[in-house]
């Protein structure tokens, strides 16, 4: 009898301790919430986390400040949020251009070393994007016969390493072409130098360009998409190539390594409300970019695919 007595005891222990493991924390208890954003103000990773982020900060009935913190594609804000308490009030918002730095070596950590919120957001909307009115060229035929000709005259301008870098060699490597790369630092280095002609171009995604096109100040020769986004009879990539281009722009939330799990299922909860909403849905529509929430295994299985076709181009961008 003691011996059955002490065994329901050490159950109704275990029991207790499992429930306690696993009960629910009282985040966000009304304490402001820092979101890190990696890119400076005024571009696409910058907007796309605002708009989600305020409708997600809504949802959860809390207050999330956005807080641009910029440098070596995205690494300088993943370094920070990865050394911040893990207590569920710093997260990260993240894009493509961190993971290509991780797969360079230009940090000496990645995804991995952080716990996957969601992935939410997939961007194919970049194109090859010109300064408007350069005599040179006037379509992408143009623009790639000049290229032939002219091997590595033309300069691209991006962020070394970034998303734009990865599409620039995969449009050089599949086209046979040679550029030579300038290093800027986001849209506020980017934008200027193809206004004044100091690169010659850039592969923008339209969330970011598409208002220089529609000004007239910039020229879209190509659009990465399987088609032109804008209704325009600007080629896409399957039109030119006969292939779909093999890559385009995620953006997800990380949190630092060992944050409570049930806080991370709650704000997830509220970021797929979000994210599946009309508002979200006409926000991304008129940015070209398509909503995918993505939690879980099923986030990193993503994210691990994703890396894995990156890793392809490795080589190419360690060189160039």
């Amino acid at each position: 009898m003691k011996k059955l007595i002490a065994l329901v005891l050490a159950l109704m222990l275990v029991v207790s301790l499992g429930t306690c493991a696993f009960a629910e924390t009282d985040w966000p208890n009304g304490k402001t919430v820092q979101m890190i954003i990696p890119f400076g103000a005024g571009g696409d990773t910058d907007l796309h986390c605002r708009v989600l982020t305020e409708m997600v900060a809504k949802e959860l009935g809390v207050d999330i400040v956005c807080t641009n913190v910029t440098g070596t594609s995205g690494t300088v804000a993943a370094r920070q949020v990865r050394e911040s308490p893990n207590d569920g009030y710093t997260i990260m918002w993240q894009q493509t251009s961190f993971l290509i730095a991780s797969l360079l070596g230009i940090c000496d950590f990645d995804y991995t070393d952080f716990e996957i919120g969601c992935t939410v957001i997939e961007d194919m909307s970049a194109f090859v994007t010109t300064k408007a009115n350069d005599p040179r060229y006037s379509n992408f035929d143009e623009f790639v016969q000049y290229a032939k000709d002219h091997p590595g005259e033309l300069l691209w301008g991006g962020s070394i390493g970034g998303d734009g870098h990865m599409y620039a060699l995969m449009i050089a490597d599949k086209l046979g072409l040679e550029f030579t790369y300038v290093d800027l630092d986001g849209t506020a280095e980017i934008i200027p130098a193809l206004l004044n002609g100091s690169v010659d171009w850039t592969t923008g995604v339209y969330g970011t360009y598409g208002e220089y096109v529609k000004t007239g100040d910039f020229e879209s020769l190509c659009y990465m998409a399987d088609e032109a986004l804008d209704g325009s009879d600007t080629p896409g990539w399957k039109e030119y190539t006969g292939e779909s281009f093999p890559l385009g722009k995620m953006f997800c939330y990380l949190f630092p390594k060992g944050t409570d799990p049930e806080i991370i299922k709650q704000f997830n909860a509220a970021v797929e409300k979000c994210v599946n909403s009309e508002e979200f849905k006409a926000h991304c529509e008129n940015y070209f970019i398509t909503p995918v929430y993505r939690e879980g295994a099923e986030a990193e299985e993503y994210l691990a695919n994703y890396y894995a076709t990156m890793a392809q181009y490795r080589d190419d961008l360690l060189v160039k």
